[in-house]
């Protein structure tokens, strides 16, 4: 088990563990949606500078812990699915000793029966139906985009991520977050231009960012909307 240090803020001590990487280039801090916390440092750093560093992020390190401390347990009562133009409500019903179901109800109602206090498993199925929603439309949209630009991708993965809205790989695989449907149309747009982008140049240096604005020349605004509205999400 990794030994634990101390990090004294201001509402009293917090732990966290180091580890070391060989991939690793610069000290950085990883803090999951649990509230663990550890720090990463290069294999041939001194332990006294990761412990230094992360002294200094001691304000940074408590805004994200009231964040996480913030972030609500409570189911939602609707999905408002703004790309789809759709809101959907939610029925919640408790019965006990029966596995959890979803169905969809006329009107745009999801109807949710069985053991409703497991909270985790309710979310994972509100993300599952969410996934199975978002993959015609964003298949649809990408391939649209990948044509009006001439990009080529290979194929597209629907996923639900805490924070990660989209990545693609060295064979020009996209994956999509499937909590974009959640954003207005322009903002999803940007995301898969973003990763269309990625297709040619694998970074982020001035040729890439060149190439998305050629494609979305109001990229950089929103990705500060994406940014604002990420941490709004009701699942």
């Amino acid at each position: 088990m990794p030994k634990q240090y101390w990090l004294q803020l201001s509402q009293g001590r917090y732990p966290y563990t180091i580890s070391r990487s060989a991939r690793a280039k610069y000290i950085r801090i990883k803090l999951s949606n649990k509230g663990v916390l550890n720090l990463v440092i290069p294999v041939r750093t001194a332990l006294k500078h990761g412990h230094n560093f992360i002294q200094s992020k001691t304000a940074w390190i408590e805004k994200q812990l009231k964040n996480i401390n913030n972030e609500s347990d409570d189911l939602p009562e609707s999905l408002n699915l703004k790309l789809l133009q759709e809101t959907w409500s939610i029925n919640y019903i408790e019965e006990s000793n029966q596995q959890i179901v979803l169905t969809e109800d006329p009107k745009f109602t999801l109807v949710i029966q069985g053991v409703i206090s497991d909270k985790e498993l309710v979310k994972k199925l509100i993300n599952k139906w969410c996934q199975q929603k978002a993959k015609y439309i964003f298949n649809h949209m990408l391939q649209e985009l990948a044509s009006d630009y001439n990009f080529h991708y290979k194929k597209l993965s629907i996923r639900s991520q805490k924070t990660r809205w989209g990545s693609c790989s060295n064979n020009k695989n996209i994956s999509l977050n499937s909590k974009l449907l959640f954003f207005d149309k322009h903002i999803v747009q940007y995301v898969m231009i973003h990763e269309l982008c990625h297709t040619i140049e694998m970074n982020h240096s001035k040729r890439f960012w060149d190439l998305v604005y050629n494609c979305d020349p109001n990229y950089q605004k929103n990705q500060r909307q994406l940014k604002t509205l990420g941490s709004l999400l009701p699942i």
